[in-house]
């Protein structure tokens, strides 16, 4: 919620925009996924398991921001099971 009007720039008292479009936080699971695997291999990984630690931090972005999309769904407002 800290990304929406309900809570954007309340916290830490920074001054920002109002709120960052739904449309740009799902653009930046692309830019994570996308630069993530040179980190996973920095420690010597054989390549399969660089891809399998890749393909867990693909999924646990996909259901991070499937949980996070609630506050942009309903602004100020959490999902029932919440």
């Amino acid at each position: 919620m800290r990304h929406t009007s309900a809570k954007k720039n309340k916290v830490g008292g920074v001054r920002s925009t109002p709120y960052v479009p739904l449309h740009d936080v799902l653009a930046f699971i692309a830019v994570m996924n996308a630069t993530i695997t040179p980190y996973l291999a920095a420690k010597g990984h054989s390549a399969e398991e660089v891809d399998k630690m890749h393909r867990a931090w693909c999924k646990s972005m996909q259901l991070q921001m499937s949980l996070w999309i609630g506050p942009y769904v309903n602004p100020g407002e959490l999902p029932k099971q919440w």
